[in-house]
């Protein structure tokens, strides 16, 4: 193929995989039962379920703790995610409702179709995103110029390695339900990675927009805040003073539109639990089911360890910022939620994606 032409078509072909994603997930994973129901009846009524949650203010959309514990347990600190989950619900609104105006499709099909569109185009601005740091990265670290070659083999590495991860996260090995706390997070993730890494006075100014944002998406976004801090850190040795007071800021949307939560917020099973959880992979089964447990840690970490030990360079500092951040989220994963859960490991996999890049830059550098 040629070299001018290889970046638009991998772009065009990773756009069509991205909105095509949540399609292509139902059907592999709802058709099971053909005869008496198809993956787009199942999708229908998952939008009735989900769409009557947020209508008449059930489950997680209550803004009490029920504490009921089993199979609730961690399920309720959903309830602090309400502004988020209420945008969710608005976009499954939408696609109703555009599936019901048009008369071209069936509305069951066209309404998974608009829906797949949407989170798709997510997925597709983390890729977009993923290209753009892996641009400033060069420019930042090596000097380099935007030479078609270059551009090709960014493209390229990014195309197959992101593919790899949304297939592994959604069909290899997949566990867990739609995540769409996940995807976001991982949206938010990048965007803040790019623009400290472009440092611009815009750039800095969508980082702390975003640093807003984050933890009403999931409490773990808070890590996001701490990336322009440990940047300067790790890559110029200086501590900006005001980054340190990001974390704090970042907090305050959270904190005042969860006020009437609070007082729950230290209660076992809310936002942590030292129980075990029924029909979950913890740290509680290793005892009783070590097999399981080992099952767990080798998809949901060890796997991703494989690219860390193959590529690290304690010289490469760009290379210690990644892992710091990547370590950081899986710390967390381990102690604040199941096991074998693996769309959760969608925010450090685009992090690793970025450190093997920097990893092979730097073996390319070194021959």
């Amino acid at each position: 193929m040629e070299m001018h032409i290889t970046k638009p078509f991998l772009f065009f072909i990773m756009t069509l995989i991205c909105l095509n994603l949540t399609v292509e997930h139902w059907h592999n994973f709802e058709s099971y039962d053909l005869e008496n129901e198809t993956h787009y009846e199942k999708f229908d009524q998952y939008l009735d379920l989900e769409i009557g949650k947020y209508t008449n203010k059930e489950a997680n959309f209550k803004r009490t703790f029920e504490g009921q514990g089993g199979n609730t347990l961690l399920e309720e600190r959903g309830k602090t995610r309400w502004i988020f989950k209420s945008f969710k619900s608005e976009v499954m609104i939408l696609s109703r409702n555009l599936s019901e105006y048009q008369n071209f499709y069936d509305p069951q099909k066209a309404a998974l179709y608009f829906y797949s569109f949407f989170i798709g185009s997510i997925f597709l601005l983390i890729f977009i995103f993923l290209y753009l740091s892996v641009v400033q990265i060069d420019k930042n670290f090596y000097n380099e110029n935007l030479e078609i070659k270059l551009v090709n083999n960014q493209v390229v590495f990014l195309f197959f390695s992101y593919f790899l991860t949304i297939g592994y996260l959604h069909f290899i090995h997949f566990r867990g339900g739609e995540d769409w706390f996940s995807i976001f997070e991982t949206l938010l993730l990048i965007i803040a990675i790019y623009a400290v890494l472009k440092n611009s006075s815009l750039s800095i100014a969508i980082y702390v927009f975003v640093c807003l944002l984050a933890p009403m998406v999931r409490e773990s976004g808070i890590i996001i805040s701490g990336i322009y801090l440990f940047y300067h850190i790790l890559i110029n040795q200086k501590i900006i003073k005001t980054s340190l007071l990001l974390p704090f800021i970042s907090l305050i949307p959270y904190l005042i539109s969860n006020y009437d939560l609070l007082e729950y917020y230290l209660v076992d099973g809310f936002i942590l639990t030292t129980q075990s959880l029924p029909h979950q992979t913890t740290w509680h089964d290793l005892g009783s089911n070590f097999v399981g447990t080992m099952n767990a840690i080798f998809y949901n970490f060890i796997i991703f360890m494989i690219p860390l030990f193959l590529f690290f360079n304690r010289k490469s500092k760009i290379q210690l910022f990644l892992l710091f951040f990547i370590v950081s989220y899986f710390i967390l994963l381990a102690v604040a939620s199941v096991l074998d859960h693996l769309s959760t490991r969608f925010m450090p996999s685009v992090l690793i994606i970025l450190y093997t890049y920097v990893g092979l830059k730097n073996e390319e550098k070194h021959n």
